[in-house]
């Protein structure tokens, strides 16, 4: 079940400043205690890349919404890609909840287990998503030569030396 193109191409866009902004908060977190640099300057980066992380949360959800119907589902009946789709999906279920919880628990003893979670998981989504692109595309090139075997079987049923006018007639004959 490919995406269209350019939402395939927005999915990835977005999924990449989320995890560019994501691992640069990490950097930058850890160099505003550092005594050896600039603290102002970390703290301002810090603060810029996690409104970046959080605005672009935001359309990622979107994005993953529109994903139920459009992807999703479809592939789901198909019975194609479940192990790495329900993967994904689960770890984007655990981010949510752990910015939920980053965002919302004032707990300080949670805080840390919550943010290491989201951390760790957050690390994680590229290889998830790569893991699901590729068993999604060697699950089609495995099926291509058998669909193509049968539209091939379908097509000997009109000869393909027969004129087109021939085939126009018998088609129109069946018709009516």
């Amino acid at each position: 079940m490919r995406l269209r193109n350019a939402f395939r191409l927005g999915l990835y866009g977005v999924f990449s400043i989320l995890f560019a902004s994501g691992a640069l908060w990490i950097y930058a977190d850890q160099m505003k205690i550092n005594p050896e640099m600039d603290t102002e300057m970390w703290q301002q980066a810090a603060a810029l890349l996690l409104s970046l992380h959080g605005g672009t949360a935001m359309v990622t959800l979107l994005l993953l919404g529109a994903l139920g119907p459009a992807h999703v589902q479809r592939a789901w009946r198909a019975k194609k890609n479940r192990t790495t789709g329900i993967t994904s999906i689960a770890m984007y279920g655990l981010l949510i909840l752990t910015a939920f919880g980053l965002y919302y628990v004032g707990s300080e003893a949670l805080r840390p287990w919550i943010s290491t979670i989201h951390i760790a998981f957050g690390l994680a989504v590229p290889a998830v998503v790569v893991a699901h692109v590729m068993v999604g595309r060697a699950s089609v090139a495995a099926v291509t030569p058998q669909a193509q075997a049968r539209g091939a079987a379908a097509a000997t049923l009109v000869p393909a030396d027969a004129p087109a006018d021939a085939v126009l007639v018998k088609v129109m004959s069946k018709a009516g």
